[in-house]
């Protein structure tokens, strides 16, 4: 059944429902998400977050402290006051946030009431453009940021911008005006994540309250484009901007189209609302986190993500191990894929690898290394063995490709590629991938490697970043994959129990128990292996030979046996300069966790997962 709702402006109950985030990035405020069903801005607002019936939000106010006077004031960054992307572009009508420093000498405690003035305590912000100045109307003045409004009426094209701070003019910052450029709100204020939508009842979605095809819901933000009303009033009546059709806008939920209602502001000036209907999506596309993308003129707004679920307001739960039940391929897909000749896939993960080396001139002390890792790879692939490959068809010198699960196999050889009739061809997603989680934000910025192209990973990532909790991805697209959002659920740490001095010295002869706690209960745990031999002047001698083992996660324990640890060479040493180097070989328990599915435009399998890794060096006697 398609719900019904006003095609040329908000009914009431969604003009009363108004989004906002009224305080500002800085240290010296808190951040809190305003979502305010007011009917007048000058109405107390304030900063506590709270629910209370009919999604009844409201704000306390948070004192922020008095700016010391006299000093000139400079403008950082210009920003979407939601989406908090596209620095330096702002639409025009769109609220827009200035940060700097010494911007105001005297802070507003809340915000400015209509008719808002261009002029607040002393501070103004100038744009220039061509030979058109305007000043923008404005919401609040910290010392640290300026809410305002990009005045309709200020041209298209590059400029600057200027802070006025009681007759103190800042530096000019560039600024560049488009005619739209959607910033979309959503609940954690940081313009990634859930999209603050809200449904038919003015209630916000959320995993217990989610949507369904056929209905429609709400969405928030600023941007869509200018109007030709009074912007300092409230958008009412003759007043009131109508349905912006002239605004060209596209909004794809979980990769499909929906039919826009309504695009225009609130009653509140240069807030935006978009009305949607909900389509029906891919079966494997339905879930708590599906992909909220948004382009208005061309331009792509920030990614969210919304839950949507084929019936019922529950949408789909996550498995344990963080996976939804659409992660697998279906046959149609595969059928699919083959038939086109090629298939595209992307992976998003996240990683923690715990490494122990040893320092054999320094009396065997032991360094331990722990490394986090978020990296992506978006790829296409074709050739004569794409089939046997998506099947998983082996060649018929493959007796056994990998042990079943509690048990172990020997490679005496590093098994060849079974599919080696595969073309790979690296694809561009975009400048970058963002994932948000429990230790904060992390950019994998795109990479142009001479071997194996485009790769996205982050650099220097803290050790600390990767932790049990729940993560969002977002990527805002290239010329070969679409804008898209993902989650996951980390579980708690993989974490091996033995003492790492039992992993030093390995003698063949005996079994070896490996012990962990954690990690995904749904996937197996590898113990995998190699030993080596030298010659005299230490070159490997052949290839080395390598172990796998698989045993279950919730087994919490599994034993290689000696019959395994005998097949590998022992670890010898070699001479060189007089010093004599111990050969080690290696020993390491891992496990990669089941994922999820996302829907990336372009995309015909895409994931995200992680893995956890503890890797020793021992020598095998």
């Amino acid at each position: 059944m398609v719900e019904s709702i006003a095609l040329g402006e908000p009914s009431q109950g969604f003009r009363q429902l108004i989004p906002w985030a009224i305080c500002p990035f800085t240290s010296s405020t808190r951040v809190l998400l305003l979502l305010v069903p007011r009917t007048k801005i000058s109405e107390n607002i304030t900063s506590q977050y709270e629910m209370e019936s009919m999604s009844r939000l409201l704000l306390l106010t948070v004192l922020c402290a008095i700016a010391m006077q006299g000093q000139n004031p400079a403008v950082t960054e210009i920003l979407n006051n939601y989406g908090l992307s596209n620095p330096g572009t702002v639409a025009q009508g769109a609220i827009f946030i200035v940060k700097g420093t010494n911007l105001a000498d005297q802070e507003t405690t809340t915000l400015q009431s209509v008719p808002l003035q261009t002029n607040l305590r002393n501070v103004q912000i100038r744009i220039i453009i061509g030979g058109t100045t305007t000043f923008a109307p404005l919401y609040y003045a910290l010392r640290t940021q300026l809410a305002g409004i990009l005045p309709s009426n200020t041209p298209v094209g590059t400029g600057t911008l200027a802070v006025i701070n009681n007759g103190k003019t800042s530096s000019t910052r560039p600024i560049t005006v488009v005619r739209s450029a959607f910033g979309l709100l959503t609940i954690n204020g940081s313009g990634s994540g859930a999209a603050a939508v809200h449904d038919q009842n003015y209630v916000l979605l959320q995993n217990t309250n989610a949507t369904n095809p056929g209905r429609a819901v709400i969405l928030y933000g600023s941007g869509l484009g200018p109007t030709t009303g009074n912007e300092s009033l409230e958008q009412s009546g003759a007043n009131a901007s109508g349905d912006l059709t002239s605004i060209p806008i596209t909004v794809q939920i979980g990769s499909r189209p929906a039919q826009v209602l309504y695009r225009g502001r609130t009653i509140f000036p240069g807030l935006d609302q978009i009305n949607v209907l909900i389509p029906t999506l891919d079966a494997a596309a339905y879930g708590c986190n599906v992909a909220l993308v948004i382009t208005t003129n061309g331009v792509a707004a920030n990614v969210g993500t919304i839950p949507v679920s084929a019936s019922g307001s529950t949408c789909p739960a996550n498995t344990p191990g963080g996976a939804n039940s659409g992660v697998m391929t279906t046959q149609d897909e595969v059928n699919r894929w083959i038939a086109a000749g090629t298939y595209t896939a992307g992976a998003v993960g996240l990683g923690r690898s715990t490494g122990y080396s040893i320092d054999d001139f320094n009396g065997g002390v032991t360094t331990v290394t722990k490394q986090d890792s978020f990296s992506a790879s978006f790829t296409r692939m074709g050739g004569a063995d794409l089939g046997r490959m998506l099947r998983g068809e082996l060649p018929a010198s493959y007796s056994q490709y990998l042990p079943n699960v509690g048990s172990c196999i020997v490679y005496n050889t590093i098994p060849a590629d079974p599919w080696p009739q595969i073309t790979r061809t690296a694809l561009d997603a975009g400048p970058a991938i963002v994932s948000s989680g429990p230790s904060g934000t992390a950019v994998a910025e795109r990479n142009n490697q001479q071997v194996g192209g485009l790769t996205y990973a982050a650099r220097n990532l803290a050790n600390t970043y990767v932790n049990a909790g729940q993560y969002s991805f977002t990527g805002s697209g290239g010329p070969d994959a679409g804008a898209f959002a993902g989650n996951l659920e980390v579980y708690p740490d993989l974490v091996v129990l033995n003492n790492p001095e039992e992993f030093k010295t390995i003698n063949r002869a005996n079994s070896l128990t490996v012990r962990w706690s954690g990690g995904d209960p749904q996937t197996n745990v590898q113990i995998q292996g190699f030993s080596y031999s030298v010659s005299n002047l230490g070159a490997p001698i052949g290839a080395p030979t390598v172990f796998l083992c698989l045993a279950p996660n919730n087994a919490g324990q599994f034993t290689v046996p000696a019959s395994i640890f005998g097949q590998l060479p022992p670890s010898g040493s070699f001479t060189s300069s007089g010093l004599t180097f111990l050969v080690r070989g290696s020993i390491a328990v891992a496990q990669a966790s089941r994922g999820n599915r996302v829907s990336i435009p372009n995309i015909d399998y895409g994931t995200t997962a992680n893995s956890w890794s503890w890797a020793y060096q021992p020598r095998y006697q």
